[in-house]
């Protein structure tokens, strides 16, 4: 069964730019999984791939959690009550793997986006981070990933037009536009800036007594 009619590419609709932003965030999250994995076969350095898998994780769980913000906040509320009969039982599945992490959300929320902090209060003297019910490894990780990457498959098997729509509009867009990105620090310049921050920092402690404490 398709929900799909004739494109017309001058008429964006929100549940095409909803399908458009669950493309975009989907697809930046297996970029993100396909390069971590990658890191071993480039003989990287453990530590590194360790530090990098934090990374990719942490940020990760932000892109996992706008995900699910955008699905349910906007698409399946721009939904029609027969596409929501159609997508349900697809996602009914999907989120029964979802909640073997039940705690991505809370901690995007607590530790990673709000800096540490919930209601004034610290998380790590509050509460042990390894309460957190979130993937702990690659593997872990990589269900999430294919949980989100199937579900934007049924997405767009169900509307096979709305991100041809938006990614031709996006781009016809840039196009047209005269705005001109300005031109990345040169190594150089980066150096020099930094060498006049040190230095300045330097003065600064010079002229100043670190206080007693009260």
């Amino acid at each position: 069964m398709k929900f799909t009619e004739l494109p017309d590419y001058h008429r964006i609709t929100p549940l095409d730019e909803s399908i458009h932003i669950l493309n975009v965030i989907s697809n930046n999250i297996i970029r993100y999984h396909r390069a971590l994995c990658s890191l071993p076969d480039y003989h990287v350095d453990p530590n590194i791939v360790i530090t990098l898998n934090t990374m990719s994780f942490e940020n990760g769980c932000i892109l996992v959690t706008s995900y699910f913000d955008e699905y349910h906040g906007h698409f399946t509320r721009l939904l029609s009550e027969q596409q929501k009969k159609y997508i349900n039982p697809y996602f009914k599945r999907i989120k029964s793997v979802l909640n073997l992490f039940p705690d991505i959300k809370e901690f995007r929320n607590q530790v990673v986006a709000h800096n540490l902090r919930v209601k004034n209060k610290s998380i790590p003297i509050n509460k042990s981070l390894n309460s957190f019910i979130v993937p702990q490894t690659i593997i872990e990780f990589s269900l999430v990933i294919e949980c989100i990457k199937y579900l934007t498959m049924i997405i767009n098997r169900m509307f096979p037009l709305a991100l041809e729509k938006v990614v031709m509009h996006v781009s016809d867009t840039a196009k047209r536009s005269s705005v001109v990105m300005k031109p990345p620090l040169t190594p150089a310049d980066a150096e020099t800036i930094l060498l006049e921050l040190i230095r300045d920092l330097d003065k600064i402690t010079n002229y100043q007594r670190i206080p007693d404490e009260q």
